[in-house]
């Protein structure tokens, strides 16, 4: 096979040629981002194979495919271009396999199965193999289908991470990039160096995605863009939230060190999320969502509140690790387990148990926290719910 040599750096080359279906049918992979496997029973491990596209959308896909048959089989628009734009694709190659000539990259092209990852480009892909199986299920001819040749770019020898970059860049190039995409997609997959910026938004990432899923979590639906649409926050959100507790200067920095160097720390972080939202979830009972619909939402399922008391979190923890809590000895939360992590939550927030007036102060229809979401009133809102619970709340402390 003969290709165009588009870019060349070291051992990464890209590539511009065109392929038939028959020849991509057996060997393309098709992947999707998995549900979090962190647990609060600590016996997960980081999973080797992670992905950073979102699951097919089925109707985009039957879309495409009516598109295919009405213009590649029935040609209503006299036309067998149907896609202009690449489909991307990665592969590996030795390259002494490769052969170069002015510009013009001779190779044999993979036969193996699942040998070539589909970077961009899946719903086209699936479109045209659900029509050769209704077609090959039918008995009709897939001449056509098989002979159809997508405009490719290979990348040859990119990691996972490299690839959902140009996935990104590809995608979103063109427009402002969501955030919540983009924790969504860069979250998913840890550098082999495991960078230290990186490595903050892996182990919040997953962090997140155990507490959206997880039906041990007391959040679990809570954050949008998970792969769902409902909830009441968005990913962005909830990873700027957790994220400073990862940072130099945060509560939990030592985990981001302690994860680069093949640690487990980190597998103690959902068991105090967990307990925490545990205790607050029965705390403030009347005011948590009885459902995760928009006709429960309370100031509880909004960012000023969630905002507060995943800071407050990391304050008492500071804390208590300074031993800085008058009514507990000096303790490392992540040691705790998720019995003792309870009773000690429920210890500090002894003053809202049943005082209703102080529950409605902070969380009641009234309250001055119930309108929109700032971080001027989430930072006011965690310093008073620090005072209510007895943590010294100076300001050179606070960050």
């Amino acid at each position: 096979m003969k290709a165009i040599e588009l870019y060349k750096n070291n051992d990464h080359i890209i590539l511009i040629t065109s392929i038939e279906f028959s020849k991509l049918n057996n060997i393309v992979k098709f992947s999707k981002r998995e549900a979090s496997n962190w647990s609060i029973e600590e016996n997960f491990d980081i999973e080797s194979d992670k992905f950073y596209q979102r699951s097919t959308n089925e109707k985009r896909v039957k879309d495409i495919k009516k598109y295919i048959e009405d213009n590649l089989i029935n040609n209503l628009d006299n036309s067998n271009v149907l896609f202009p734009s690449s489909l991307i694709l990665s592969t590996d190659f030795e390259f002494e396999n490769l052969k170069f000539d002015n510009g013009i990259v001779d190779f044999e092209f993979p036969i193996e199965k699942e040998s070539c990852l589909i970077v961009d480009g899946q719903h086209r892909m699936k479109a045209m193999e659900s029509l050769y199986n209704d077609y090959m299920n039918a008995n009709k001819s897939v001449e056509k289908i098989n002979n159809y040749k997508f405009n490719c770019t290979l990348l040859i020898n990119y990691d996972l991470w490299e690839q959902a970059r140009i996935f990104a860049d590809v995608n979103f190039n063109q427009k402002p990039v969501d955030r919540s995409l983009y924790y969504d997609i860069f979250g998913e997959i840890p550098r082999e160096n495991k960078d230290y910026k990186l490595s903050n938004l892996y182990v919040a990432h997953e962090l997140g995605k155990y507490l959206n899923k997880s039906e041990k979590s007391p959040l679990k639906g809570f954050v949008k863009d998970f792969d769902r649409k409902t909830g009441f926050v968005s990913q962005s959100f909830l990873m700027q939230a957790i994220l400073p507790n990862f940072s130099p200067k945060g509560t939990w920095n030592y985990i981001t060190d302690d994860f680069k160097k093949d640690g487990d720390a980190y597998k103690k972080l959902p068991k105090v999320f967990v307990a925490y939202f545990d205790v607050i979830k029965d705390i403030f009972k009347a005011y948590w969502p009885v459902t995760v619909d928009k006709s429960s939402a309370t100031i509880l399922t909004k960012t000023n509140a969630l905002g507060a008391l995943i800071k407050l979190l990391g304050w008492i923890d500071k804390n208590l690790k300074l031993g800085l809590y008058k009514k507990s000895e000096k303790v490392e939360l992540l040691d705790l387990s998720l019995n003792d992590l309870e009773k000690l939550f429920r210890k500090m927030f002894l003053a809202f148990e049943n005082n209703n007036e102080l529950i409605e102060k902070y969380f009641g229809a009234k309250s001055k926290y119930s309108g929109s979401g700032s971080a001027g009133l989430q930072n006011q809102l965690f310093k008073e719910l620090a005072e209510e619970i007895g943590i010294p709340t100076s300001k050179k402390n606070v960050n």
